[in-house]
């Protein structure tokens, strides 16, 4: 692939992001345009000498393009800890706080060059953000830019001990076309690495990701040519053998981000405002909407315009996310649609990915993108260094170019005065063999060892498949995931768990799910929940059962894009431990409002604490008492697009439960009378 190049690009093109801090770690996430040359430094607050001081050049450090660098500063010593801290990078354009002065809070600038970017080690997680699901072209306010509002009025030690996103970072399945078209922008322009393409699934025409930007179902028509099963156990298939069923069961994958340029173009595009700065957003616009030989229809243009007035106010808020991300210690853990919808829902649906070539790349893709732009800073010390040899000889073959640097007071990186620049290819068999490496991978999940302990589960890769349907959903961790989860709270006295679904989730839209199940359908309704599979339901019940488990769970999740919180005990049991189910999504998304409050007043009135419907669930050794929002009386759900704020005791005990929404609205979940 080919592309003329004579702009510049400023060297900071994402991040940093703060990610996994303890007393002997501090790890940045940052993507630049060149090679990082210079020092990252970290001082005590209001002293000018820094502490500690490491070479950049010494850093892990990965070319994904002509001009782009995917760098995680590992920083390892002995650090202060619950005390202010700042940091600085140093690079040859000059310092962080030069090129984006816009990561700095107010009352950090000064006139001269010292402002730096402040953060803290803490020891405790008694204070957490958390929450998932945020999709840019959803018409709901970004709750990430009202968490900054509220972080920016707050003084380094009273702030978060972390934020915790817990799935649906990105929407790889359901993209917007202005920003699909961004993406292809920042392709050519990043000269992010292409790659071949099988044609087992598509026109034989489209065998690479330049054939797949040039064509005419790159635009809203990418549903065309995302692959197809033809059987499954279902009746309508045996009674219609040929009938073909999409593999990507998403009902918006128009766009469906396919490679893996794609998937590393659209973190960069969602966590910073850089490159939206760079493109010509009206480009398809001027050229009267034809996409290759195409012309979009008029519906495809309307849809363009709506989802570009939501961008709009979605680009606006993201200088905001940048300085959230850069001050807060950021962890994070997949769910399907940061890869697709339904990623791994049945062992069905695994098997006609696996048959699949075409299929089985764009899943591999997505979980590339996710380990090199989320999971590589959550825990670097499970990517050994065999892990980082392969990822690193994945894009070997890159053709790189000499970049010319241009005068530091402009802090860009100038792109050669040639007429051409060559893009990379993935060497096929290479990018084969990396994709099934990740297939096999089995360290997805971590720990953060605060007080309490953070245990972050993988409910996607490791899952209790059913033997007796291929169409059955799959439990969501499997025999040896659930025990060597127990173990890790064995002489725990307080714990707080991430599971990307709710462990304990709304009983009438789980028996909605199951009947879908029973139907053959689970895809339709995304029958996502720890009940769904006997096996993985009846071993976290026993967890929770043991006698040696912690006194106190708390248990984050999101992906339901409603937030709610349970009180659960024992039954029969005198002394019960305390679990706790805190449910917020989504950080910019909603569920349907009248279906919604439908299913609210169905569960209210069919699963009551009385109702003998409770005897025939999987949960009928528990008793769950729901915490009703402050902002309504008789509804338990709250449908507010928001970021969770939890606050813990010095038990584990939740203190406070509240949502703030991207409107700045508070919404509280005050204890049960």
């Amino acid at each position: 692939m080919k592309r003329s190049t004579t702009s510049t690009l400023p060297l900071l093109l994402a991040g940093p992001i703060l990610r996994k801090t303890t007393a002997t770690e501090v790890v940045l996430w940052v993507v630049t345009s060149a090679p990082l040359s210079g020092t990252t430094e970290l001082f005590n607050a209001e002293q000018t000498t820094p502490f500690f001081t490491s070479p950049l050049d010494e850093q892990e450090s990965i070319q994904v393009g002509t001009h782009a660098w995917v760098t995680l500063i590992h920083l390892q010593g002995e650090f202060p800890t619950n005390v202010p801290l700042q940091y600085q990078i140093e690079t040859e354009q000059g310092s962080l706080t030069e090129l984006a002065p816009h990561l700095v809070y107010a009352d950090m600038r000064t006139n001269n060059d010292s402002a730096r970017i402040q953060f803290k080690i803490s020891t405790t997680a008694d204070y957490i953000l958390h929450g998932s699901c945020r999709n840019p072209h959803h018409p709901s306010k970004d709750s990430l830019v009202a968490a900054d509002n509220k972080i920016a009025t707050q003084a380094v030690v009273e702030r978060p001990d972390m934020l915790m996103m817990s799935g649906d970072q990105i929407y790889a399945d359901h993209v917007a076309g202005p920003t699909l078209d961004a993406i292809q922008q920042v392709i050519q322009l990043l000269g992010l690495v292409g790659e071949s393409l099988p044609t087992d699934s598509l026109d034989s025409k489209i065998s690479s990701s330049e054939a797949l930007f040039s064509s005419d179902y790159h635009l809203y028509q990418r549903d065309h040519l995302l692959p197809h099963q033809n059987k499954s156990d279902s009746l309508l298939d045996k009674l219609f053998p040929k009938r073909g069923i999409p593999i990507f069961s998403s009902t918006d994958c128009e766009n469906h981000l396919v490679t893996l340029s794609e998937f590393i173009a659209m973190y960069l595009l969602v966590w910073s405002p850089t490159l939206w700065q760079c493109i010509n957003r009206e480009r398809l616009i001027e050229n009267n909407f034809m996409q290759g030989d195409r012309q979009l229809t008029p519906a495809e243009q309307q849809q363009w315009r709506d989802e570009s007035i939501i961008i709009d106010d979605f680009i606006a808020g993201l200088p905001q996310v940048q300085r959230l991300f850069a001050h807060i210690p950021t962890y994070m853990i997949f769910d399907d649609h940061d890869v697709t919808d339904d990623w791994n829902l049945t062992v069905g649906w695994e098997h006609a990915v696996d048959q699949n070539q075409f299929a089985t790349q764009v899943i591999g893709n997505g979980l590339a993108a996710y380990w090199m732009c989320q999971g590589w800073g959550n825990a670097p010390e499970n990517y050994n260094r065999d892990f980082m040899e392969q990822t690193k000889q994945l894009f070997s073959e890159l053709v790189s170019q000499d970049v010319v640097l241009g005068d530091p007071s402009e802090q860009t990186v100038e792109l050669a005065e040639t007429t051409e620049t060559v893009i990379g290819q993935l060497e096929p068999t290479q990018h084969k063999q990396y994709i099934e490496m990740l297939d096999r991978f089995e360290e997805w999940h971590y720990t953060i060892n605060t007080s309490p302990k953070v245990i972050v589960l993988d409910t996607r890769t490791r899952r209790w498949r059913s033997e007796s349907r291929m169409n059955k959903p799959s439990g969501l961790m499997d025999w040896e995931a659930l025990t060597e989860f127990q173990h890790q709270l064995i002489n725990q006295d307080k714990v707080v768990i991430v599971s990307a679904a709710p462990m304990f989730g709304v009983k009438f839209i789980e028996t909605l799910q199951k009947m879908m199940t029973t139907l053959g359908k689970p895809l339709v309704i995304d029958a996502e929940n720890w009940m769904a599979h006997p096996g993985s339901a009846n071993t976290l019940i026993s967890i929770f059962t043991h006698t040696k488990t912690p006194t106190n769970f708390v248990v984050l999740s999101g992906d339901v894009h409603y937030s709610f919180a349970y009180d659960i005990k024992l039954r029969y049991r005198r002394n019960s431990p305390n679990i706790y189910q805190i449910t917020c999504s989504g950080i910019k998304n909603q569920f349907p409002a009248p279906l919604l409050k439908f299913c609210d007043v169905c569960d209210r009135l069919l699963y009551s604490p009385r109702s003998v419907l409770n005897y025939f669930t999987k949960r009928k050794r528990l008793r769950i008492e729901k915490r009703s929002p402050d902002n309504q009386t008789f509804y338990r759900l709250s449908n507010r697009s928001a970021i969770g704020e939890l606050r813990l005791d010095s038990e584990g005990k939740p203190q406070a439960i509240t949502t703030l929404s991207g409107d700045g609205k508070v919404t509280r979940f005050p204890e049960p009378d």
